[in-house]
């Protein structure tokens, strides 16, 4: 995989996926779109001062479309169900990607200070 160097070809990814989920997968449509409206609001204020504010919660919802998109393959979770576990899960979604088990306490990094 080559490196996404602009937020369209990022959030296109996401896009696809949710397209290539099928008709009953349509209404994550309208969670998705709040994502990128919020992304795209925190990438336009986001600045040296803002920086250590605004990142963790585009970690955050990095860290939501990443589990949406894994999660939206299994058929087992109506979309309500899929939603909570996003919502729920989100901020650990890195430590346990890292290997972390959920009770370890990681090293400090950014990439575990998601809001």
């Amino acid at each position: 995989m080559r490196p996404l160097t602009a937020q369209n070809e990022y959030l296109e990814n996401f896009q696809q996926l949710l397209d290539q989920a099928g008709d009953e997968r349509t209404s994550l449509q309208e969670y998705l779109n709040g994502q990128i409206d919020r992304l795209t609001h925190l990438t336009q204020k986001i600045s040296q001062e803002t920086f250590w504010q605004v990142f963790p919660e585009i970690l955050g919802i990095d860290a939501k479309l990443n589990l949406l998109t894994e999660l939206i393959v299994f058929d087992d979770f109506t979309n309500e169900e899929l939603l909570r576990i996003v919502e729920t899960d989100y901020l650990t979604y890195f430590k346990e990607l890292c290997g972390y088990d959920l009770k370890t306490n990681p090293k400090p990094s950014m990439i575990f200070q998601v809001l």
